[in-house]
């Protein structure tokens, strides 16, 4: 069970593409999904609108989001959560504070793409009342087999 006393979650714009970096690599090592590298992510949080959300439990990193936002829409770029941390709970409370921080913005509606086969992914989002709208054909790249759609969903939030 999680304590929220010891959860922390922090926007950052800039200045931890470094910490993204090796969280995202360490989320994503054994699986199909591409290792973002630091200049990466300096890339992406030079684009207006961009945030890191970090989750942290007792000042230690559990995973983080980067969402862009543009007028009233929001997309969630990368969602990770750590190996360590994952069947605990901390992605369903790092979505719904992602969600609830887009309402306060007046965002109505949020978009992201998930690999096909992230089942536990998709579970999450669904859970969160995300539905699926679309599927991008051979999205992702993958080394070792052929390329894997992406499923787009969207989750409309009440404002």
């Amino acid at each position: 069970m999680i304590n929220r006393e010891e959860i922390s979650v922090d926007e950052m714009e800039c200045d931890c593409a470094k910490l993204l970096a090796e969280i995202h690599k360490q989320s994503f090592v054994k699986t199909d999904e591409q290792i973002w590298s630091e200049s990466d992510f300096e890339e992406l949080l030079k684009v207006p609108g961009t945030k890191a959300i970090i989750m942290s439990r007792n000042d230690v990193p559990v995973g983080f989001s980067l969402v862009r936002g543009m007028h009233d829409e929001a997309e969630i770029i990368t969602f990770c959560i750590l190996p360590k941390w994952c069947d605990n709970g901390y992605a369903t409370l790092l979505l719904e504070w992602i969600i609830k921080g887009l309402q306060r913005q007046s965002i109505k509606r949020l978009f992201l793409e998930v690999r096909e086969n992230n089942e536990a992914a998709i579970r999450l989002y669904k859970k969160c009342s995300f539905k699926t709208i679309g599927r991008r054909k051979g999205y992702y790249n993958s080394s070792q087999s052929e390329n894997a759609d992406a499923l787009v969903m969207q989750c409309e939030l009440d404002v």
